[in-house]
This record gives C-alpha cells, sequence and structure tokens, in this order.
C-alpha cells in the first residue's frame, strides 16, 4: 500500500483518531489540573539530613567483635527507609517540630509558612530514604522552604534522639547458654552526620507524571491510529475503479456516474435555461 492510500485511509476515519485524541487530552487535561492545583505537587522544596546507625558501646557477650556490630549496624540502617513511613513516626516528626518552634522562627522570621506541618499523614508522605552501608539520608520534598528545613531538622532530631524505640531487634542465645543467664543487648543509636541542608526547589512528588501524561497522548495517537485503519480494513466497501480492479483483476471498461441526490436534482431544476440567441 502506498503512502498516499495510507493517508486516504487516516483521511477516511479521521474522526475516530480526533475522537481517541480528544479522550485522551480531557483526562490529561484533568490530572494535569490536580496536579497544578495540590502543592509541592509538581515543584517542591526538598531539604535532606544524613544520620549513621551504630550501636551504643557498652560490655556485651553477644557481639563481641566489631566486624559484627558493622553487620548489626548495616541491617538496623537497612530498616530506616521504612521506619520513616511507619505510622507514628511522622507523630512524632509533627510533635518536634511544635518544640523546635523557636529555632524556626529565629531562622525564618515569626511567622514562617511551614505548610501542612500539623498533619502527620502529610509529613510521613514527604518523606524518603536511602541508604549507603550505615549511613542513611533522608529527603524532604515539601511546598515550601521553611517547611522542608524544619520537618528535615525535626526528622535528624527524632532519629538521633529515639532510634532505639523504632528500631527494636532480637538476638538469640548462643548454643549451649544457660536459660537463665542473662545477655545483654547493646543499643541501636544514631548519629547526626549532616544536619538538614538549606532547601532547593527541585521536582515534585509528582514531577515525573507530567512525562506519563505526555507519554498518554502519544499513545492515544496511536491507538486511534490503530482503530483507523483496522476499521478500515473490516470495511469491505468498494470506493473506488482501483480496488475493483484489484479485486477483480479484470480491466474496467466504464463507469456509470453518480446519480445525483433529491436536492441536486431540485436545484438542477431551478436553473433557468440559457437564452437561445
Amino acid at each position: 500500500m502506498e503512502l498516499r492510500a495510507y493517508w486516504d485511509v487516516v483521511r477516511r476515519r479521521l474522526w475516530l483518531v480526533i475522537l481517541v485524541i480528544v479522550i485522551a487530552a480531557l483526562y490529561v487535561a484533568y490530572q494535569g489540573y490536580h496536579l497544578w492545583k495540590t502543592p509541592g505537587a509538581l515543584k517542591a522544596y526538598h531539604s535532606t539530613v544524613t544520620i549513621q546507625v551504630g550501636l551504643q558501646p557498652e560490655p556485651r557477650s553477644m557481639i563481641p567483635s566489631y566486624i559484627e556490630d558493622m553487620q548489626v549496624a548495616e541491617s538496623l540502617a537497612d530498616a530506616v527507609p521504612s521506619l520513616v513511613t511507619m505510622p507514628g513516626f511522622d507523630k512524632a516528626v509533627s510533635d518536634q517540630i511544635s518544640q523546635d518552634m523557636q529555632a524556626i522562627q529565629a531562622r525564618y522570621g515569626n511567622s514562617p509558612d511551614l505548610g501542612d506541618w500539623q498533619n502527620p499523614s502529610a509529613i510521613g508522605g514527604a518523606l524518603s530514604a536511602s541508604r549507603s552501608h550505615n549511613l542513611v539520608t533522608i529527603d524532604v520534598s515539601w511546598p515550601t522552604a521553611p517547611g522542608a528545613w524544619a520537618i528535615a531538622n525535626a526528622v535528624g532530631e527524632v532519629l538521633t534522639s529515639h532510634l532505639n524505640t523504632y528500631l527494636d531487634y532480637i538476638i538469640e542465645g548462643t548454643p549451649g547458654a544457660s536459660p537463665g543467664a542473662q545477655q545483654l543487648q547493646p543499643a541501636a543509636i544514631g548519629r547526626l552526620v549532616s544536619p538538614a541542608s538549606d532547601p532547593s526547589l527541585g521536582a515534585g512528588s509528582a514531577g515525573n507524571r507530567l512525562t506519563l501524561l505526555a507519554a498518554i497522548m502519544l499513545v492515544a495517537l496511536i491507538i486511534g491510529l490503530a482503530l483507523a485503519f483496522l476499521v478500515d480494513y473490516l470495511d469491505d466497501r468498494l470506493r473506488s475503479a482501483e480496488e475493483v480492479v484489484e479485486l477483480l483483476q479484470l480491466p474496467v471498461y466504464g463507469e456509470l456516474p453518480r446519480a445525483p441526490r433529491s436536492g441536486e436534482q431540485r436545484e438542477r431544476r431551478r436553473v433557468p435555461p440559457a437564452p437561445v440567441p
């Protein structure tokens, strides 16, 4: 099939392509409007804080070596990214912000715009963490710069003060140990390596959805074209002499003109005859 034939198919079924694109455009516009109205969805301020997870040094019989200490510390650090999204941690961060209000006002003025910091679920959705060995970096994505710094600073304070409360673990007794023997277990501790950084403007929590919405429009165009060719393939009507020759493999010696429609006949009757010279 030549390119002209392809274009003829698209031209005949152009309404179908436009219909699919319009439906997709309405969906994309609806989703884009909600992203635009949601604070911090497209653009947000980011502040990070880094802590080091370790074990409290004390006399103990269960973890006698430094290598084993590091292995346990790295295992505990693995749990921190999921810890920051647990119910209860976000509430602790919100309570810590209220205690840090004087420090926040000293940094950003008397009436800093902290956003919806009293909503624990909003704080939990703004936190993400990554781990490298026993170092854990928590990133805060928030609509306002003072709120991003306040949350990151509170996260660092909560983790360094109460990490052992959230990272509780159990060490099984050594083989052969007596059931009544007391076995000491070191507490998990967090040390602040990098305090809350100055907020920087970047992509929001839903910034990657813009690419997805653009991809939806491209997919809608492809689907519309595919439906146009499918409908045209299923349509077995003959529209031209070339299609008849291609189907029957016989030459065409003549064609009957298309019969005029009723409206065209009335128009022809109204036309006055040409004057005879």
